[in-house]
């Protein structure tokens, strides 16, 4: 049996959903969260994520140039987990589970 709590509190997943909520709340990036959501197999989930990774990373190196800060972006140790999350929970379990992140609000500011 699948144990979502563990899915749903994966540090990978949290800094995905974040940097999703990010390209959705600052960029209107619905793109990104219309192909994660249609993506059922292993290889559409993995291009899903390479162009969403490949949107963001684009709009976080303008942000730095723009702002002087060093923009969110999720870690390599972050995409690995996220890789194997999806070996054990399979594409669905872990779309949903980032869409989630992305499209809950978190504490007051947002």
């Amino acid at each position: 049996m699948l144990n979502l709590n563990e899915l749903f509190r994966e540090t990978a997943v949290e800094n995905f959903g974040m940097a999703l909520r990010i390209s959705i709340r600052e960029h209107q990036d619905y793109a990104s969260l219309v192909e994660l959501k249609y993506a059922e197999k292993k290889m559409q989930f993995i291009e899903s994520l390479a162009n969403f990774l490949r949107r963001y990373d684009a709009r976080a190196r303008a942000y730095e140039r723009e702002k002087g800060r060093i923009a969110f972006r999720p870690s390599k140790e972050d995409l690995d987990k996220l890789m194997e999350l999806v070996e054990k929970y399979g594409v669905k379990a872990v779309s949903a589970a980032l869409i989630s992140h992305a499209l809950v609000k978190v504490g007051g500011g947002e």
